[in-house]
């Protein structure tokens, strides 16, 4: 079967089931993992949601104070993040904020990667399991992953105390390895035969390195990915 475009820096890595980092037993439907920043959207998405919630002003002033924390080196952009949405989120009522996520969701969907929505409904229509692992905060990520009708989303979670955020992560930022770890945990209680996993940046290396099919999403070059099973 002929699948219509996505753009990738790289063809896909076929990697053995046996490689190193390859989860369990090989059973279950094909699952299909998806970045979101710039693999389904073009673009991030966090500051565009802070804007609408504490206005620009806001944002500006939190990415200052941010700027000139003394962070550890190690972790600095997590850390970064961590303070920003302290500064904006922390302390406003959970419901408040989920009417704007619900609403950003709903325009995000509109707005996706034409290229990446085909593979996406392309998955879905063949059966597989799909999955958005996510940096984003869940409060609008959870929202868009229904629209679009994915099985999980794994994403950075918040604090929320008497119905209001606090602004604190609840457990680590979804990134890097942290973002692969839960993918493995997931596969660890729903085992697929087969993973694909879709990313576009570096950061997103170790989610790529635990695939069967590595997908390296860019705007640049462009193939068709086949299935002639």
């Amino acid at each position: 079967m002929s699948v219509l475009p996505l753009a990738v820096l790289a063809p896909p890595q076929v990697l053995p089931s046996t490689s190193a980092g390859a989860p369990g037993p090989r059973r279950g439907r094909l699952l299909a993992v998806w970045d979101l920043d710039g693999t389904l959207t073009r673009a991030g998405t966090l500051l565009p949601f802070l804007r609408r919630v504490a206005g620009t002003t806001a944002v500006v002033r939190a990415l200052a104070v941010a700027a000139t924390r003394d962070l550890p080196w190690h972790g600095r952009g997590s850390a970064a993040k961590a303070l920003v949405l302290q500064q904006l989120l922390g302390g406003r009522e959970l419901a408040a904020v989920d009417r704007v996520a619900r609403d950003y969701a709903r325009q995000m969907r509109e707005a996706l990667r034409a290229d990446s929505m085909r593979l996406w409904f392309w998955h879905r229509d063949s059966g597989h399991r799909l999955v958005i692992a996510s940096a984003s905060p869940a409060i609008y990520v959870r929202h868009l992953g229904r629209l679009l009708g994915a099985d999980e989303v794994l994403c950075t979670d918040m604090t929320v105390v008497n119905g209001r955020l606090t602004g604190a992560l609840k457990g680590a930022n979804c990134r890097g390895a942290e973002k692969a770890r839960r993918v493995l945990e997931h596969l660890g209680e729903q085992p697929a035969s087969q993973v694909w996993a879709y990313a576009n940046g570096a950061v997103d290396r170790p989610l790529l390195e635990i695939a069967d099919v590595a997908v390296r999403v860019t705007r640049y070059r462009h193939i068709t990915v086949r299935d002639d099973r």
